[in-house]
């Protein structure tokens, strides 16, 4: 029992106290797999004075710390030795056991019970040396961080090699000292300069208070909290709700300075309600400021991120705060998600709910698009800033409750930093500035702290900015969508392109900016890590000239590779882009080789590929439009890590889900178009305040499709996609769209959403009555000329009216096809019948497009889900070119199958079997025939393979798959031994049994077979094919004796666990008690 109500100042393990220690204790999650006692009584500290609650709690965890220290010492030497006993004691029944197996003398039924016995000690042992192995394996899995595990497939070699990777990025072999220029390599000398470096760096500076009141007076006066949301804020904390969050914080994450990580809070808190109660009292007073001593002592490791590693400004500083003072800062953030998207203009889209961040990516992309196509001599340029040092607060601006800034201030501001640095922790410093990176608030925080800011670049006049520009677009759904003017010639000819008419921002102005933003966040603005980006490339001389001036990079298209920003590549050549996804594409094949040790089966290396190879190439595929060239380079790495083998099957049948035989490989192609399919998404519900992109995305279609409406362009997109090549994000989306299920008139819809629809999309014709009526031909028609050419709205009688007059050729012709002047001649053209609706006549809503409720995608058997609503792998199933086909419902194959086709359930059945990991891959590969067998490579290259025959028994005429796996006699004679050795011939009497269950899963009956002979099946399939290309590379002759002896020694324990329920099975029905 451990009694948390002894004070820290008077326990032991608090009287010392080092400049300098070894650091990085952890309590290892491995002990909850122990029998070890939970705390369930704190007690109440004796009778002595009352104690802090807060006290209580440290004295709790030094405590818990100095118990699991102690449980913990000499562990490892215990597990080694543990394991040793277990393979021993293992050894040994084997060896027993296999002499009762192999006797020749007739067993008794205290044989049989000896069998039985040896094979449940057999099978103990092996639970308790897997167990073992776990709990290590666990162990390296933290340490090294990797966040993926399959079972079966453990190897912790390569554990050791991330363990020993990461290391090698946090260490610091030395540093560039700041005063002499002298390079220093000793530890104390190193801990020093960074003492130094980021006490300068924590160290505040004076506020220039006119400087904070002007960037604050730019926030609207309505911009602030309400009461009940401030109050909101400071509630007290519910148990119910503190239950959610222990229950939903991660395993796996690296603790503070106290080393007690969330699993030692997740099973505290299902075990103790006293210990509930506890931390439910020192939340709810951190709410008023009252905190536990540790929650400002925080560790902070440093990791490298580019640039020369002997400068402590290319370390990134990350702070590894205590577990339950992070519970706290998550309370706060999940808290302060609630009220900021009312506070946070939209352009802000980092670190704030429902809001993507690749949104201001995305949008970049088309602007600089745009200008390298039609305004390359506007001197527009994108302007990156870098804050080297940190910032204070704008709360009581924004109506956050006094107590709760001064609560943050004091967390935040008072907190004690201990440096750690190559194992060893420094003299603690104090943090009086600046947020902490790695706390889940610290983000919001500074979203807050930034906002003044862009609130006065918004609200300036002096600063223009950068719009699309150019044309003129009119809409006759008024008041849908207004008319605009933008100047541009020949605008009433025909489809328009857009010409920027917005100067440049004034650099004096920007520069005053950046000077308030230095006063304001307490820390000056890095030029010499800003950048100045030119939209269209051009090296605009004036820009130029202020870059040089004040220090700061700039960057054309005659600079070199691409500037970076959120992760993103700004490029203004085709060549920058190669050579940005070069280097990813190189970092991807550098990790697949380290991955590729592991040697895992196709069911591991399935998962890795897509969780971690591919995931790296998601942030960059939902923004830029990769070339398909490279993608098919990605693809290309990612088929020789998983299929390191000959022949392969296609990649459309990695792409296929598991339960249909695939492997759920993503495909990059689909799954780019799907990631993009976001921003099309967004467009069908309409405007949303909080969505600032749909509208420059609008409004670049209106300008680039000549229609006001973009209805036309979801309605017929590859009319217009000659139009849109030109700006790549834009033509991406129409390709999305012309990949989606094509969007139909709908009769819900007002007719007056007709009247933007060009005429050669909506006028179908018919047969000419005679054969002197002109015929009208749509496709000539055109798509400048509307519907709104011929009709127009009569407001009065709420109905659609041909009263437009007509000077157009093309749109006399349509008229004259739909509206034949002479009553000898019948209609040749015709309009769908939703334009004369008579149902719907309300007014319209403003938003884009009608209601698009009937624009489905089939997913599975019956079941829809409507476009704006599909997810991206739903997409990208709905896009696999053979989906029709796996969604029918398949039949058992045949004895011989060409075509190998199971049903869902069976390949459930096939990817959960307990098998051995290297089992899976040679039956996949059969079951997808993808085996080469001589009559097959003979076929395919002839000079290669001359011979068809089979190289084992050198006697069929022809190997063909069944022959290679069955039919050839020596084959055949190890697969009867297997089946005699284990008992089981009466299930596997002939060859075709075998065949049937490796190829259909099922008996000859098409009934399916159970698991336990499943993974009989696939462990003699896995040692035939071990054993036959041992044969075959080394050119010796097929022993079936040889083989059987292989599976013995591969498949023990199977054969043991086989044997015994045999054996168990034949005592039951044919042992018979003496009679009375």
């Amino acid at each position: 029992m451990l009694h948390p109500s002894i004070r820290s100042e008077t326990s032991s393990s608090a009287i010392l106290v080092l400049s300098f220690s070894i650091c990085g204790w952890r309590l290892t999650v491995v002990l909850f797999f122990d029998s070890i006692v939970c705390v369930d009584n704190p007690g109440d500290g004796g009778g002595g004075e009352p104690v802090p609650v807060q006290d209580i709690w440290e004295s709790f965890k030094v405590l818990l710390k100095c118990c699991a220290q102690k449980y913990t010492r000499g562990a490892k030497a215990r597990l080694k030795n543990k394991v040793a006993s277990l393979q021993q004691e293992r050894a040994i029944l084997l060896t027993t056991a296999s002499g009762i197996i192999t006797s020749d003398a007739v067993l008794t039924q205290s044989g049989y019970g000896s069998i039985l016995g040896d094979s449940s000690k057999l099978k103990e042992l092996d639970q308790l040396i897997d167990n073992q192995i776990q709990k290590e394996t666990r162990e390296c899995m933290l340490r090294s961080a990797t966040r993926w595990h399959e079972l079966g497939e453990r190897n912790n070699k390569y554990f050791y090699r991330v363990i020993k990777e990461r290391q090698s990025k946090q260490t610091i072999q030395s540093l560039k000292c700041s005063a002499t220029g002298s390079v220093l390599v000793n530890s104390d000398d190193i801990i020093r300069e960074a003492r130094g470096f980021y006490q300068e760096l924590y160290t505040p500076d004076l506020i220039d208070d006119a400087a904070v009141d002007s960037l604050l007076a730019s926030i609207p006066d309505d911009v602030v909290l309400s009461p009940e949301d401030s109050d909101s804020l400071t509630d007290p904390i519910l148990m119910d709700t503190l239950q959610d969050m222990v229950g939903h914080t991660p395993f796996g994450k690296s603790p503070g300075l106290d080393g007690l990580p969330f699993e030692v809070y997740k099973y505290l808190f299902k075990s103790s309600a006293d210990f509930r109660t506890m931390l439910l009292g020192i939340l709810n007073d951190a709410l008023i400021g009252v905190f536990p001593s540790s929650w400002q002592q925080t560790r902070m490791v440093l990791l490298f991120k580019k640039g020369d590693p002997m400068l402590l400004k290319n370390w990134r500083p990350l702070s590894l705060i205590n577990s339950d003072a992070k519970l706290f800062t998550k309370l706060l953030a999940n808290r302060f998600n609630l009220v900021l998207p009312q506070l946070i203009n939209p352009y802000q889209t980092g670190f704030m709910p429902n809001r993507l961040i690749s949104d201001n990516g995305w949008l970049n992309q088309m602007f600089m698009a745009k200008a390298r196509d039609v305004a390359p001599g506007t001197p527009h340029v994108a302007v990156l800033l870098d804050q080297e040092k940190a910032y204070d607060r704008v709360l009581l601006r924004f109506g956050f409750p006094l107590t709760l800034v001064d609560c943050l201030g004091t967390l935040f501001f008072g907190t004690e930093i201990s440096i750690s640095i190559n194992g060893w922790l420094g003299i603690p410093i104090p943090q009086s500035r600046g947020l902490r990176q790695g706390d889940t608030l610290s983000p919001l925080l500074f979203n807050l702290a930034f906002e003044p800011l862009l609130r006065s670049i918004l609200s300036c006049s002096g600063l223009s900015g950068v719009s699309l520009g150019g044309g003129a677009v009119s809409s006759a759904v008024c008041p849908l969508v207004p008319s605009v003017w933008i100047d541009t010639p020949n605008s009433s000819d025909r489809d328009f392109i857009s010409q920027s008419v917005v100067t440049p921002p004034s650099p004096v102005k920007l520069l005053s900016y950046a000077d308030d933003l230095e006063v304001f966040l307490t820390g000056p603005v890095n030029l010499s890590k800003t950048v100045l980006v030119s939209l269209s490339g051009v090296a605009h001389a004036a820009w130029v000239h202020i870059a040089n001036s004040e220090g700061v990079e700039w960057h054309d298209s005659g600079s070199v590779g691409a500037v970076r920003f959120l992760g993103y590549p700004l490029y203004h050549t085709s060549t920058k882009l190669d050579t940005f996804l070069d280097d990813v594409r190189l970092n991807l094949l550098r990790h697949s080789n380290i991955l590729r040790q592991r040697n895992l089966s196709l069911r591991g290396s399935g998962l890795v590929a897509n969780s971690l190879l591919l995931s790296r190439l998601w942030h960059i595929l939902r923004v830029v439009s990769a070339p398909a060239k490279w993608l098919d380079s990605v693809q290309a790495l990612i088929r020789g890590y998983l299929l390191p083998f000959w022949p392969k099957p296609s990649m459309s049948t990695l792409y296929v889900p598991r339960k249909f035989g695939g492997v759920s490989l993503v495909d990059v192609h689909l799954q780019q178009l799907a990631l993009q399919h976001v921003y099309i998404q967004w467009l069908i519900p309409g405007p949303n305040t909080t969505d600032f992109v749909s509208p420059w995305l609008v409004r670049g279609i209106q300008l680039y499709i000549g229609h006001a409406s973009i209805l036309p362009w979801f309605l017929y997109p590859a009319k217009f996609q000659s139009s849109l090549k030109r700006i790549t994000p834009l033509a991406q989306l129409g390709k999305i769209l012309q990949k989606l299920p094509p969007l139909s008139l709908s009769d819900t819809w007002s007719a007056r959403w007709f009247l933007d629809l060009p005429l050669q999309c909506v006028v179908t014709v018919g047969d000419a009555v005679n054969t002197w009526s002109p015929t009208l031909v749509p496709s000539s028609v055109p798509l400048r000329y509307l519907v709104s050419d011929i009709f127009s709205w009569n407001q009065a009688t709420d109905n659609l009216k041909n009263t437009r007059v007509v000077n157009a050729r093309n749109v006399k012709e349509v008229r004259r096809a739909l509206y034949p002047s002479d009553g000898w001649f019948a209609a040749t053209g015709f309009l769908p019948t939703g334009l004369h609706n008579q149902t719907n006549r309300d007014v319209l809503l403003p938003t884009w497009l009608p209601a698009l409720y009937h624009w489905t995608i089939p997913q599975g058997r019956g079941t829809m889900v409507t476009v704006s609503g599909i997810r991206p792998g739903d997409l990208r199933w709905f896009w696999h070119p053979d989906r029709a086909k796996f969604e029918i419902r398949a039949v058992i194959p045949a004895v011989i199958p060409t075509r190998f086709l199971l049903r869902p359930s069976l390949w459930r059945l096939f990817w959960s079997l307990d098998m051995t990991s290297k089992g899976f891959t040679p039956w996949w590969r059969l079951l997808q025939d993808c085996i080469g067998y001589r009559a097959k490579l003979h076929r395919w290259s002839p000079t290669k393979y001359p011979c068809a025959s089979c190289p084992i028994c050198l006697v069929s005429s022809s190997e063909d798959l069944f022959h290679f796996v069955v039919g050839c006699f020596d084959r055949w004679q190890y697969w009867c031994n297997m089946i005699s050795l284990l008992g089981i011939g009466d299930i596997f009497e002939t060859e075709f049994d075998v065949w049937s269950g490796l190829v259909s899963l099922c008996d000859l009956k098409q009934k399916p077979l159970s698991a336990d002979m499943l993974v009989i099946l696939g462990s003699g399939f896995s040692t035939l094919w071990k054993y036959h290309w041992r044969c075959v590379i080394d050119d010796v002759l097929w022993n079936s004796q040889a083989a059987l002896n292989m599976f013995q020694h591969d498949h023990s324990s199977l054969i043991a666990d086989n044997l015994a329920s045999q054996s168990a099975l034949f005592v039951i029905d044919t042992l018979v008690m003496p009679s009375g």
